[in-house]
């Protein structure tokens, strides 16, 4: 019942002309309206904000272009972002990141823009099993996601066969559009009307910066997956959603704070104490740096643990 990490996910820094972007293509959007400064929190829906202006990709769906003279996030200022479009940032001069842009996913609820593409899929489904279902597979980008647990190996908790099958992650998403990653797979049933396996989290959003002039980075971009959500009794533990794609570009880019797109740790796989029904722990949402975030772990190893989360600073 437990299940392993969900891949990190992108960083890429494609050369800008200078002009119009490469990776997003620009040139046949208005002209910025003017400056960009925030000094306070600040949310985004890429929905429904009123600072979106709609760029259709070639290769994808729309955006929300939020378009500057100069954008200049000071430190101790954030923006959030939720929505269901991919976010894009753009600055017909300079851009500046002093503080944070969060395009984040929580276990605790929030979701980063175009977040859990539904493109994504997975090898093989976990089994229930009236002992101790399947774990979910984390989710896979940048990098293929961990494969779940195995359910009730020993038969310890009075399953029929002894073994529920684990969810088995799918191959690495290709990049070819500004996107969010890809969901954790849920967690098996233990059986029709048993324990609920665990929800897989949710994966970090997309985010696409682009200046003309130039970018800095001295704060923080944080683009991680959610953990998955412990099973029920005797289910299978959710999969760490995997992280998001996060896109800088301009002819000039220095970046000395952090930026991560990490994915989320696994829930832990739920258990039977004696006659006493316990649902697995959650796993930890993506953690910033080259640090994984932890599986759901409890107090007794029968449960199986959740499976670390993905971590990594590699720019592709």
């Amino acid at each position: 019942m437990a299940l392993d990490d969900a891949t990190g996910g992108d960083i890429a820094t494609p050369d800008g002309d200078g002009r119009c972007g490469l990776f997003l293509d620009l040139c046949g959007s208005p002209a910025p309206p003017g400056p960009l400064h925030l000094v306070n929190a600040d949310t985004i829906n890429t929905d429904t904000d009123p600072r979106c202006l709609g760029v259709m990709q070639a290769s994808g769906g729309d955006v929300c272009l939020v378009y500057a003279t100069m954008v200049d996030i000071d430190s101790g200022a954030s923006l959030t972002a939720t929505g269901t479009r991919p976010l894009a940032i753009a600055a017909s001069g300079a851009l500046t990141v002093g503080g944070t842009i969060d395009v984040s996913s929580r276990i605790s609820g929030q979701r980063g823009p175009a977040s859990s593409d539904t493109a994504c899929s997975f090898a093989a489904t976990p089994e229930l099993d009236l002992g101790g279902a399947g774990g979910g597979a984390g989710g896979s980008f940048g990098l293929a996601g961990g494969n779940g647990g195995t359910g009730d190996t020993d038969q310890s908790q009075g399953g029929s066969d002894g073994m529920g099958a684990p969810g088995m992650a799918g191959a690495p998403a290709s990049v070819t559009a500004l996107r969010g990653g890809c969901r954790g797979q849920a967690g098996a049933n233990e059986d029709a009307t048993g324990g609920v396996g665990g929800s897989g989290g949710h994966s970090g959003g997309a985010l696409y910066l682009y200046a003309a002039e130039s970018i800095q980075i001295s704060g923080v971009i944080r683009a991680t997956g959610a953990g998955g959500n412990g099973g029920q009794v005797q289910a299978g533990g959710g999969g760490g959603g995997s992280g998001g794609l996060v896109v800088i570009e301009s002819p000039s880019i220095v970046v000395t704070g952090a930026i991560s797109a990490n994915g989320g740790g696994g829930g832990e796989g739920g258990a039977r104490v004696g006659s006493t029904p316990v649902s697995g722990q959650p796993g930890a949402d993506g953690m910033m740096g080259t640090t994984a975030a932890a599986g759901g772990m409890g107090s007794d190893n029968r449960f199986g643990y959740g499976g670390a989360g993905g971590a990594s600073t590699e720019a592709v």
